[in-house]
Parts: structure tokens; C-alpha cells; sequence
């Protein structure tokens, strides 16, 4: 039986590491013994919405976590791990990889070496040359040289290759080396242009371990920023394409809990937004930070808000299939899934409403349709940037009410004539809003602004941070200073600001004494250069 056939088919499930326990864990990578003569269970895999395409994961979560299984386990989990045999290897054109192969069996690669070489060293310099991202680290020789290993072998059913970690250096970073299939006759995309991207996509994994971070509870951005990858350095070959449609058709998932290959689109979103800077800045800051904490500091560095670049991601996507703007969007929006919504109602005048419980950084798609018109059709599309709970747990949701008027009334905000709208949540702040009228869009971007502290009163039970107007500053941080009602100072320290509609900064409710404040009321101050705002807020420690 082929070792890398039973490496990698054994990874179905799409669960991540942390949620299981060692056992499943080694169950999952041995499963192929009684799925390799199942064709039944292959074509169930072939016809999944949530396809698994590389090993990146399943392998180097065993092998960081090898010293915890037990003997038998380890001694089958031994003959799995490491280096593909090989006979025959060569050096590519530009002297940085080295090619591992057997000239003959089932390994035995079907497609163009030559132009396997090719992209190896296409893809290097379009990462590294072009992008900036620093090379791979040296192997300390393993290989035969201390340049990059590819080796190819024969993979599992479906899968396009994987990275595996070798040698642990400073900061959680590694070596590694890469494996990748040598027909690519089962995956989406088939022979040399399967290799192409998969050398794309792997080597960028290469690069993420070897400079920056592995890290497993991460491991949905890892893959994000690879699926991406393979559309930057070959954009004529779309195998991102296939994975689409398990996010678009379940948009009101917290991003967490993608696969990661379904949301490549969210880094496409970013670099068309940005540049590619902001691509590389997150992978900087994610040496210290989780991903998600990341990706919110490089856009605030952008002078954006996360939250708000949530929903603007949301309006794109909306935009695809049949509903593409030429010029506009995605450049290849035309290609895309529709996006599926979350609520579908009739606009029942006067007022219509939903409630929502909406996942930590999702989107939330509603739908109203006037049947008293032509018909009419108005899309809220809501944005959860609550980025504390997507990081340390993507299952809290907030609970969101939508009201859609015919008339304007106290709290409701204008659309069109005859469109007024209501978002009501005792986490406003950590949501915005775009809307769309009959498939045209409304640019309008609407979060909540505040000229005092929110929310009010601060609940330790329900709340993450507090929220202060920063005033007119053009400063990137101001100082926050907060007293308690007999004026001790509580707390001091400089915090980001970041900038919506008004610029703000936010505060985690602990003390400089690394406590939480005790029930009462509290003054505050904020300052940035010369201009500062004052007032007071209430916080209950229940």
C-alpha cells in the first residue's frame, strides 16, 4: 500500500485539531485502511462542498504532537511521517529548488518536468523577488543540499500535496520541505496546471512556517493565504474556483470555522482594496497576534475598520454570477457562486422586522421583497466584525433585530423614499451595514458612530471593550486616562485609534492594576495632541 496514500486520505474530516483528542486524531490519519477499496466513500468525497485539497495541516499537527500518542501508535505513525523515497532528483533552472522523483512505479510522476521547474521558479520569484516575502529557511543539507525539496509522489484520492515541517526554529517557525502528487489526475484541476498551482500554494505555506508562524489554531488563515497565492502567480488557472461556493452558500459562518480554501477570495478582496502590503503586513503581525486580531490591526494601519471592510467584502460578493459589474468588484465576479442569504421575507408594510443570531465575523444576507410594486427587492447586508469572540470563541453570537419601515420614525435611518431602516443590538458597535436595491448597489456604508462612550452601561457579561470618542486627531494613537468618582486614577495607557465615519478608540475594561473595575460610575479623558474629549460611563462588574 503506498505510505503517502495512507499520510494523506486519512485527513476527511474537516474539524481542526484542537477540537478533537488524540485518539480521533490518530483515527483520522489512519483511516485509509478501510476506505482505499471504498468507492462509494471516494465518490462522497469527489461530491463534497467542503473538499479538503491539502495535507498542511493533518500532518504537521501529528508530528508537532507526536510525543503524546502512544507506542503502537507511534511506531505506525513513524512509517508515515518524514522524507518520500526517491531515486532520481535535479535542480531547477534558477539553482533554489531541488526535485525528488522516481523514475518508474506508482510515484512516478505523468506530467512535464521541465515545466514543473518552470513554475517552481516562477512561483519563487513572483513571492519573493516581486511580492517581498522573505525565502524559505535553508534544511541544515537535508535532501542533499540546502536548497528547497519537492518530491513527488502518489497522493490520496482528491488530495494536491502538502508541506510538512522538519526542524524547529526560533519563534514557532521550521524548516520544511514539500510533497506534491505526480499525476493530478483525481483532484479539480488536472495534470501540469494541478502541479502549478499546488507548487504555488505549498511554497507559500514554506514561507509562512519558515518566517513567520505555524500555528495551528490559525491554520484556516494559512490556507487562505495560500488558495490566494495560486491565483496571484497563476492567474489563468482558477482552481479556487471549486471551493467558493461552501462559504458563499453558508456566508452567516464565522470565518473561523472556514477551510480556509473557500475564503482565498477574502485576500483577493484585500489586495484589490489595499495592495499586496497588507497581505504581507498580517503575516508580520501575526508572529505576536492571533489572525483575525492581525488582520484588523493592518487594516487599521489603512485607516479602516475591520467591521466596515467586512461588509464592503460582503456588497462584492453579492455582485457575482449574473448580477457582475464589468469593471467592478472581482475581476472574475462573473465566475463566482451567487451568494445565498441568511433570511428571505415579504415587506409586509408598514414596518417588517427579523431577528438574527449572528455568528462572530460573518455576514448576514437579508432579503425583503415589495410585491406591491413591481415587485422590489432591498438586501441589508450586515457585517459581525466581532473579532474578540472569533478568536476566542467563534460560537457566540449577537442577537440582532432589523426593521424595515415604509416611514421614518425615532432611531430609523433613510435608504430611499419608502425605505427607512432599524438595526437594533446591545452590540451595535460591533456591526455595519450596506444595502442594495433591485441589484444596484447603495455605496453607503453605515455604522454606528458615537460622541460617548459605548456601550452604555458596560456589562463584564456581555461586553469585550469599551469604546471612547477620540475627536478629530490625526494621530494613530491618543491616551486614555479613566477615574473613578473620587478622581484615583484607574487607568492610563496610549490606544490605536481607528477611523469609521469618526475616529474612536477601544478599551478592554481592566485596570492598570490588571483588574476588572468594580460596579460604579467612572470619568474619562481622552487626548491626542491638542485635542481631547471627556465624560463618563457606567460599568457593572456582574
Amino acid at each position: 500500500m503506498n505510505r503517502y496514500l495512507l499520510l494523506i486520505i486519512g485527513f476527511i474530516s474537516t474539524s481542526t485539531f484542537y477540537a478533537q483528542n488524540l485518539d480521533s486524531l490518530y483515527n483520522e490519519f489512519v483511516r485509509i485502511r478501510s476506505l482505499t477499496a471504498n468507492v462509494k466513500e471516494m465518490e462522497r468525497i469527489a461530491a463534497s462542498t467542503e473538499p479538503e485539497k491539502c495535507g498542511f495541516r493533518i500532518v504537521n499537527e501529528v508530528k508537532i504532537n507526536f510525543d503524546k500518542f502512544n507506542y503502537q501508535q507511534k511506531k505506525i505513525l513513524s512509517s508515515l511521517l518524514g522524507r518520500p523515497q526517491a531515486d532520481t532528483s535535479f535542480v531547477t533552472p534558477s539553482g533554489k529548488f531541488r526535485i525528488h522523483y522516481k523514475k518508474s512505479g506508482s510515484d512516478a510522476p505523468s506530467y512535464s518536468l521541465t515545466d514543473l521547474a518552470k513554475a517552481a521558479d516562477s512561483s519563487y520569484n513572483y513571492q519573493v523577488n516581486i511580492l517581498g516575502y522573505p525565502p524559505p529557511p535553508g534544511d541544515m543539507g537535508a535532501g542533499g543540499d540546502d536548497k528547497f525539496d519537492i518530491y513527488i509522489a502518489n497522493l490520496a484520492f482528491g488530495y494536491y500535496g502538502y508541506t510538512e515541517l522538519e526542524n524547529e526554529l526560533p519563534g514557532s517557525r521550521y524548516t520544511s520541505f514539500t510533497v506534491i502528487d505526480n499525476d493530478f489526475s483525481t483532484q479539480n484541476t488536472k495534470g501540469i496546471d494541478g502541479a502549478m498551482v499546488t507548487i504555488a500554494h505549498e511554497l507559500h505555506h514554506a514561507i509562512q512556517m519558515g518566517n513567520y508562524i505555524y500555528r495551528s489554531n490559525d491554520v484556516f488563515y494559512h490556507e487562505i493565504s495560500s488558495t490566494a497565492m495560486e491565483e496571484f502567480v497563476f492567474d489563468s488557472i482558477n482552481d479556487y474556483y471549486y471551493y467558493i461556493r461552501s462559504f458563499t452558500d453558508r456566508p452567516g459562518d464565522s470565518f473561523f470555522r472556514s477551510n480556509g480554501y473557500n475564503l482565498a477570495v477574502w485576500n483577493i478582496f484585500l489586495k484589490e482594496r489595499f495592495g499586496f502590503h497588507i497581505l504581507k503586513r498580517i503575516w508580520e503581525l501575526m508572529r505576536d497576534k492571533r489572525a483575525l486580531v492581525s488582520i484588523a490591526d493592518a487594516i487599521g494601519e489603512n485607516n479602516s475598520m475591520f467591521k466596515d471592510e467586512l461588509t464592503l467584502f460582503g456588497q462584492w460578493l453579492y455582485f457575482t454570477g449574473s448580477r457582475a459589474f464589468t469593471g467592478k468588484y472581482f475581476k472574475e465576479a462573473k465566475n463566482y457562486p451567487l451568494i445565498k442569504p441568511l433570511m428571505t421575507s415579504t415587506y409586509n408594510k408598514p414596518q417588517t422586522q427579523m431577528e438574527i443570531a449572528s455568528n462572530a465575523v460573518s455576514l448576514n444576507y437579508l432579503v425583503f421583497t415589495d410585491y406591491s410594486t413591481q415587485p422590489d427587492t432591498f438586501v441589508a447586508i450586515i457585517g459581525n466584525g466581532d473579532i474578540t469572540s472569533g478568536v476566542a470563541d467563534p460560537s457566540k453570537t449577537i442577537q440582532l433585530r432589523y426593521i424595515l419601515s415604509n416611514q421614518s420614525d425615532a432611531g430609523f435611518r433613510k435608504i430611499l423614499n419608502g425605505y427607512f431602516t432599524k438595526l437594533e443590538s446591545d452590540n451595535i458597535f460591533l456591526v455595519s451595514e450596506m444595502n442594495v436595491f433591485n441589484n444596484a448597489p447603495l455605496e453607503n456604508i453605515s455604522s454606528t458612530n458615537i460622541d460617548y462612550p459605548f456601550p452604555q452601561p458596560f456589562r463584564y457579561s456581555k461586553d469585550s471593550f469599551i469604546n471612547f470618542p477620540a475627536g478629530n486627531t490625526l494621530a494613530a494613537y491618543a491616551d486614555l486616562y479613566v477615574y473613578s468618582v473620587d478622581m484615583d486614577l484607574i487607568y492610563k495607557g496610549e490606544l490605536k485609534v481607528y477611523t469609521s465615519d469618526k475616529k474612536i478608540i477601544m478599551w478592554n475594561v481592566v485596570g492598570n492594576n490588571n483588574k476588572k473595575l468594580s460596579t460604579g460610575v467612572y470619568l474619562y479623558v481622552v487626548k491626542s495632541g491638542d485635542s481631547s474629549t471627556k465624560g463618563k460611563f457606567v460599568v457593572y462588574n456582574d
